[in-house]
């Protein structure tokens, strides 16, 4: 007789406590910064403190025009943002064409990747002497920058409160948080708000 096969869940990337430790940060960040931890914390606030200037493909100097029609233009899906150093400064260029929301989680990710001091890799653009990273993909690196920087933009504490508290919608803190609505859905599951919500 036959036995049946379970699929057995393909092991985390995370290290075991990354995701407590990343809804530390994203407290322990919002406290800096004078934020209640149930407070949207944005990017742009996060990205003066951790002294990263926001740039988009305009804001590079000597970009060619080719190029920059390229990034603003028909290729707009096939990128989102990057984030690299120049004389010791750190910059995320982003793509400016995507949703509000999505961009906000483009530039959570990269700053989770700033503080995480993830290393950018050998590989690099170089445009009239500004060198653009080309990111050697890393598994674990990718998996903690979107763990980190989801908990950025949407913390635990915060989508329990203003869930289970403030009894606000899934739109409604979307708008709050300046999230896309699969992202706010993303975490209320992941995060385990959902469980929590359904056992009341």
């Amino acid at each position: 007789m036959p036995t049946s096969k379970t699929k057995s869940k393909p092991p985390s990337l995370l290290r075991r406590g990354f995701k407590a430790e990343a809804e530390r940060t994203a407290a322990d960040y919002r406290k800096i910064l004078d934020l209640q931890p149930h407070d949207p914390l944005p990017a742009a606030l996060l990205a003066d403190h951790l002294k990263v200037r926001i740039l988009s493909p305009k804001d590079i100097p000597g970009i060619p025009p080719d190029l920059l029609a390229k990034l603003l233009g028909d290729g707009t899906s096939s990128w989102s943002a990057a984030i690299y150093e120049r004389e010791t400064k750190r910059y995320v260029v982003h793509n400016p064409t995507h949703s509000p929301g999505r961009q906000e989680s483009n530039l959570m990710h990269e700053l989770a990747h700033a503080h995480l001091q993830h290393p950018l890799g050998s590989l690099q653009l170089a445009i009239n002497g500004l060198l653009l990273p080309l990111r050697k993909y890393n598994e674990v690196h990718e998996a903690e920058a979107e763990c980190l920087g989801a908990c950025l933009q949407l913390p635990k504490e915060a989508l329990i409160y203003h869930t289970l508290v403030r009894k606000k919608s899934a739109e409604e803190i979307a708008e709050q948080f300046n999230a896309s609505l699969t992202m706010v859905n993303y975490r209320l599951r992941i995060s385990g708000v959902n469980i929590i919500q359904s056992r009341r």
